[in-house]
């Protein structure tokens, strides 16, 4: 049985620790933050990711992926086992529509990127990772992206963080970034939205074997 937690309201600092705790061993946690905080990938820096004058608190993340404006949103951290290693081309769509699949269960339009954008990677001058749409993003019937996600993968794990704003954002993000994009909401309830997602996973055992 794979249980889906629910953490409102905590520091940057530590969603994004206990996220990284999820890396191998499993689990999922839908969570909340304190306040305005931005995310950075694992490959990006503050300095070449966000304006010099950016008025908000900022903390690495374990995955991937362009920078995150938090505090708008309902945020996801979900970890699955691997039985056998697994190419990030297989595993990314996967894990990413088990996502979908959680939010349609709650009634929002919800669809797997490449139905629209296909399978080249997005090209935008912007760090903001809601500034391009990439084939493993999740958007509405309009191709606009309302969830960013991000992986970090390994032979024995797979680990997911997933953004869905459900507010206008806490801080103008033209005060964080040069190239700011657009913030397209969802009518998400976190709670509701944690246990969709432990129904989905439990009616999946996770990813399933054909690809793991």
């Amino acid at each position: 049985m794979i249980r889906v937690s629910y953490e409102p309201g905590l520091p940057g600092q530590t969603n994004m620790a206990r996220d990284r705790m999820l890396f191998p061993r499993g689990g999922a946690r839908v969570y909340t933050w304190n306040g305005p905080w931005v995310t950075l990938g694992a490959f990006q820096t503050a300095s070449s990711a966000l304006l010099p004058t950016c008025p908000v608190r900022w903390s690495p993340r374990p995955t991937g992926g362009r920078a995150v404006l938090h505090g708008h949103d309902v945020t996801l951290g979900l970890c699955l086992p691997l039985s056998a290693p697994v190419s990030v081309r297989r595993v990314y769509p996967v894990v990413v529509g088990l996502v979908v699949a959680a939010l349609r269960g709650c009634g929002t339009d919800a669809h797997l990127g490449r139905a629209f954008v296909g399978e080249g990677k997005p090209s935008s001058r912007s760090a903001d990772c809601f500034g391009a749409v990439s084939p493993n993003d999740i958007v509405d019937s309009l191709g606009r992206k309302v969830c960013g996600c991000a992986l970090k993968l390994s032979e024995h794990a797979v680990l997911v963080q997933a953004s869905i704003p459900v507010h206008e954002p806490l801080v103008d993000p033209a005060q964080i970034y040069e190239h700011p994009a657009p913030v397209h909401t969802l009518d998400l309830d976190a709670i509701t939205f944690a246990e969709s997602l432990e129904c989905e996973l439990n009616n999946h055992q996770g990813i399933p074997d054909s690809i793991s």
